[in-house]
């Protein structure tokens, strides 16, 4: 008995030590920890092998089982579009396309390690380790933030007139993250009786100056005021507001949309833009499978320069050219829409849905508060990736296995085990 305890000891605190050196010290580490998301991914793909080898029971939901489906659906696709490619004569790097597989699923596959992992952890045990540190990790960004305002140690940069801070994270984006992360972890325990100290945290990550903060900022207000009224109304009537909501935002920042979706950032050689309009180009000509992993807007396409880059001619563009290419990777969606085609867009569509039907239908059924609020979290979480999604490549980096650890632990907390997504 003891053996097993101190087994789910050292598992526990190998999950708070790998989060917290994700979200609070990759950026200022990364030459030690820049392969430390990679590593958990492989730990984590023993973990699901070893358990199917020798036939442990893993339970999960039908949702998740459609979600490892839809996973396997893409990832064939890549492979397939990459044959494609080869046998139309265009050759990608073999280690692209092996490491592009990696970034592409390790968040995933780390959920399902932990899911795997549920009966060898005490999950809401990890949750409360986070939540002490968490609240400790905030005082001290807190006092790094006084301390830079004051003597100005760390790179700031203007924005809409107005000095944006990071810290000592590479981008203000993990720096408004890395609050956004204290902000879920200590909403579990402090939501009923501590909303205003949430907000106090969450406001912190407005000196990031990022527009996609503001968004989250927003609604995750929205949810603590009005979360209660919000899971009372229909999924129809809800899925119709939620669209609503989407026109209201798109309309208040039509100028960034723009700057993404107009020919005038086509014709000024702006890197995002065309990257964007191409992956449509893509989608097109390689209809309907795209033309695979480590090809057009992903890391490794950049790194191990594609061929995708040349045969459309935007191969001098700055940022995208082979002598420059650090916003290639700059987007999510026209990496999967360029890679996978129309059906493997369609399918992590698919995939992003059942899991927001995962925590919102979980939500609506459950009575205990605290499971409310586990569902609220992972809620939150999903919401924070998608609206970084639009400008950042966020569901392949550190920040995305980060966040669906957090959910594997919610989903692990819940204390129901009936079928109900």
């Amino acid at each position: 008995m003891r053996k097993i305890y101190n087994y789910s000891k050292i598992l526990e605190t190998f999950i708070v030590l790998s989060i917290f050196l994700l979200v609070f010290f990759y950026d200022a580490f990364n030459n030690l920890l820049g392969f430390y998301d990679e590593l958990i991914a492989f730990f984590s793909l023993t973990v699901i092998i070893t358990a199917s080898l020798f036939n442990q029971k893993i339970k999960l939901y039908k949702s998740e089982i459609y979600i490892s489906i839809l996973l396997l659906f893409i990832a064939i696709i890549g492979i397939l579009s990459n044959y494609h490619s080869y046998k139309l004569g265009h050759i990608t790097n073999k280690i692209a396309i092996i490491g592009d597989i990696i970034n592409f699923f390790k968040a995933f596959v780390v959920y399902f390690g932990i899911r795997v992992l549920s009966n060898n952890i005490d999950s809401e045990r990890v949750l409360n380790t986070l939540s002490k540190y968490s609240k400790l990790g905030f005082y001290i960004l807190v006092i790094f933030l006084v301390v830079d305002i004051v003597f100005k140690i760390y790179p700031q940069y203007t924005r809409y007139g107005i000095k944006s801070f990071q810290l000592f994270f590479t981008h203000t984006s993990r720096f408004s993250f890395a609050f956004s992360f204290i902000f879920l972890v200590l909403f579990l325990k402090n939501y009923k009786s501590k909303k205003w100290f949430l907000l106090f945290i969450l406001s912190f990550g407005l000196f990031s100056l990022r527009v996609k903060f503001f968004a989250f900022y927003f609604i995750a207000i929205i949810i603590m005021l009005f979360g209660k009224k919000l899971m009372r109304i229909p999924r129809k009537t809800l899925l119709v507001i939620l669209g609503i909501f989407m026109l209201l935002i798109a309309f208040i920042f039509k100028d960034q949309l723009v700057m993404y979706f107009s020919f005038e950032a086509i014709e000024s050689g702006w890197s995002r833009g065309i990257i964007l309009y191409y992956s449509f180009a893509i989608g097109n000509d390689f209809f309907p499978l795209g033309t695979g992993f480590g090809t057009y807007s992903s890391y490794f396409s950049g790194k191990y320069y594609s061929w995708v880059y040349e045969a459309y001619g935007i191969d001098n563009v700055y940022g995208i050219s082979k002598t420059y290419w650090g916003f290639i990777a700059d987007q999510f969606w026209p990496m999967v829409l360029g890679q996978f085609g129309y059906f493997g867009l369609a399918a992590f569509m698919v995939i992003i849905y059942k899991y927001i039907m995962l925590f919102v239908i979980n939500l609506k059924q459950s009575i205990d508060i605290k499971q409310k609020q586990f569902m609220y979290v992972s809620l939150l979480g999903m919401l924070l990736l998608l609206i970084d999604s639009s400008s950042d490549a966020i569901f392949t980096q550190n920040r995305a296995v980060v966040m669906f650890i957090l959910f594997a632990l919610l989903i692990n907390s819940y204390k129901s085990h009936n079928e109900v997504a």
